[in-house]
């Protein structure tokens, strides 16, 4: 189901927040004596680390949560499909099932 899939493909937003998440990690952070240079340049520089590592995991979640969302929309539409598809079978008239075979 199409549905299902797309769930799927969302999995991947969760892996890309976690890289994006480390990349920042590793390439944003400062060695300790970058700190204090950078500190006196540029003082917001650890409010903006703070704010992309809450954006990954704010992306990680999205990704997470609308991805189990399609997949309960799917089983919903599986079992609303089956239901009616029984009800439709049941207006039929049964169809004769033919000769037994006897030995």
């Amino acid at each position: 189901m199409a549905l299902r899939d797309y769930a799927g493909r969302l999995g991947d937003v969760e892996r890309v927040g976690e890289e994006a998440d480390r990349y920042v990690s590793v390439y944003g952070d400062f060695t300790f004596h970058e700190q204090g240079l950078m500190g006196f340049v540029a003082p917001g520089h650890r409010v903006l680390l703070a704010e992309l590592h809450h954006l990954m995991t704010r992306l990680k979640s999205l990704g997470i949560d609308s991805a189990e969302a399609l997949r309960v929309a799917a089983a919903e539409y599986e079992r609303t499909d089956t239901r009616s598809a029984a009800e439709i079978d049941a207006t039929y008239p049964q169809v004769p099932r033919g000769l037994e075979f006897r030995d």
